[in-house]
């Protein structure tokens, strides 16, 4: 299930959504009403368990808005420019807001944004203020970006949609956010901090099993050359390299054991990331001359960015990811100031769990 808090002044409305077949559908509503400002006992009604993710829509007042035009419609040119057009344009200094636009009109030469920016310590004080009864915002957006339709008037009205056209807009923001806040330092880090956990899980169990291999070839070892020191010596050191909290060792065995133990009952809470299978099958497709440095895992689609030495490099590794995924199509590649091939690849991500079915 996800979560929509929708705050507009004086009035918290929770939308929860559950996802059927590709679509969200409405599945519980609850408000509260509140006076002055915004506070944990206002938010605690709104808790519900069993939603994982919560969006939640901040009101215009708390934004500074602005009209800006660009000649030229690269959405990564306006991304790296935006902030210098803003220069002057805000009061202070724009590395102390946070800073997105949603595009209002576009030609092949020129687009006009409107850019939606927040300051930093406001919106740190939203987070934890929404962080503190349990419900951290993944995205802080809108709804009144939606609902305006970048008409900057309409924008500076007070919020007089009627509740089912925010419920619906509430739904696209959650499939398409037109805005999203929390960038940068302040992004959202909750999905990271667990696959980071069940990474180092996964790798556990893999240097285990390289562990038991170790061990066979240590009693032949032991059985011909009657030298234990080297593989004690060994099996410390890649004791020490997983568990580098470990200072001491006495009985690597019996320490390793208790700590494997730890990490079978944080496994039962973790519980398992298909994300991780799917990260194994693409580092097995991977090309020497390929390093890949992102990759995002959505619903739909999965994709890969990284670099290779040549174009036929990246040509060699989508091909590989055709026999494990469908749809798979290069949809960047571009040479580098080092010489090297910086290239992005979209796959579908619903046919690696057809093929385990």
């Amino acid at each position: 299930m996800k979560g929509f808090i929708d705050w507009i002044d004086g009035k918290l409305s929770l939308y929860v959504f559950e996802k059927k077949d590709s679509q969200y559908i409405l599945t519980d509503t609850l408000s509260t009403r509140f006076e002055g400002e915004l506070d944990q006992s206002s938010l605690t009604s709104l808790v519900k368990s069993g939603i994982e993710h919560i969006y939640l829509s901040v009101p215009v007042s708390l934004l500074s808005m602005r009209e800006l035009n660009f000649p030229f419609s690269d959405k990564s040119k306006i991304k790296d420019t935006i902030n210098f057009e803003l220069e002057g344009i805000l009061l202070g200094n724009t590395v102390d807001y946070s800073i997105d636009y949603s595009i209002t009109d576009s030609s092949e030469n020129s687009t006009r944004v409107l850019a939606a920016c927040m300051e930093k310590t406001k919106l740190r004080d939203v987070v934890d203020l929404f962080s503190s009864v349990g419900l951290e915002p993944v995205v802080i957006t809108s709804l009144a970006l939606r609902l305006s339709n970048g008409n900057i008037e309409k924008l500076l009205e007070s919020p007089s949609d009627a509740e089912e056209t925010r419920k619906a807009a509430a739904e696209e923001e959650i499939v398409s956010p037109s805005i999203n806040l929390r960038q940068d330092d302040l992004a959202y880090k909750g999905d990271i901090d667990r696959i980071k956990k069940s990474l180092r899980f996964t790798g556990v169990l893999i240097l285990l099993l390289m562990l038991l291999f170790g061990s066979i070839t240590a009693i032949k070892l032991v059985s011909t050359k009657k030298d234990n020191t080297l593989i004690k010596k060994e099996m410390n050191i890649l004791f020490h390299d997983v568990f580098p909290e470990e200072k001491k060792i006495v009985d690597v065995q019996r320490q390793f054991k208790g700590n494997i133990k730890s990490l079978m009952a944080k496994n039962k809470i973790l519980g398992g990331m298909p994300v991780l299978d799917i990260l194994l099958d693409i580092a097995s497709l991977k090309h020497a001359n390929i390093t890949l440095n992102e990759l995002n895992v959505g619903s739909e689609n999965i994709s890969v960015k990284g670099t290779a030495l040549s174009f036929e490099n990246v040509d060699e590794f989508k091909k590989a990811l055709s026999s494990s995924f469908a749809g798979v199509k290069v949809i960047d590649s571009k040479s580098s100031p080092d010489k090297k091939i910086s290239f992005s690849i979209i796959m579908e991500s619903m046919t690696h769990e057809e093929e385990k079915t």
